[in-house]
């Protein structure tokens, strides 16, 4: 088992009831993974998910700091001690 640690920002941390939480998952466990654990609500799955099961373009999620779409996206591979954060996409000029 590891342990992971997520941070939530803006309307996510209404939507999953705090700042952060800790989860642990099984060793070989993905950020996929980890986004369906805490999808464990019908209106958190809407939040996170669309119908076709793809995370919604709005959901921004950074493993340590750097976003997982730059690495291998949602089937990033989690480490012990890893941190997820998820935000709401913010856009602007």
């Amino acid at each position: 088992m590891i342990r992971i640690r997520v941070k939530f920002f803006g309307p996510f941390r209404d939507l999953f009831g705090g700042r952060e939480r800790e989860i642990d998952l099984p060793a070989d466990a993905r950020i996929k993974g980890l986004l369906q654990r805490l999808s464990d609500t019908a209106e958190r799955d809407k939040q996170l998910f669309g119908v076709s099961g793809d995370l919604h373009p709005h959901v921004v999620v950074m493993k340590n700091g750097r976003p997982v779409l730059g690495q291998d996206g949602l089937e990033s591979l989690l480490q012990d001690g890893d941190t997820v954060a998820l935000f709401p996409f913010l856009g602007g000029g």
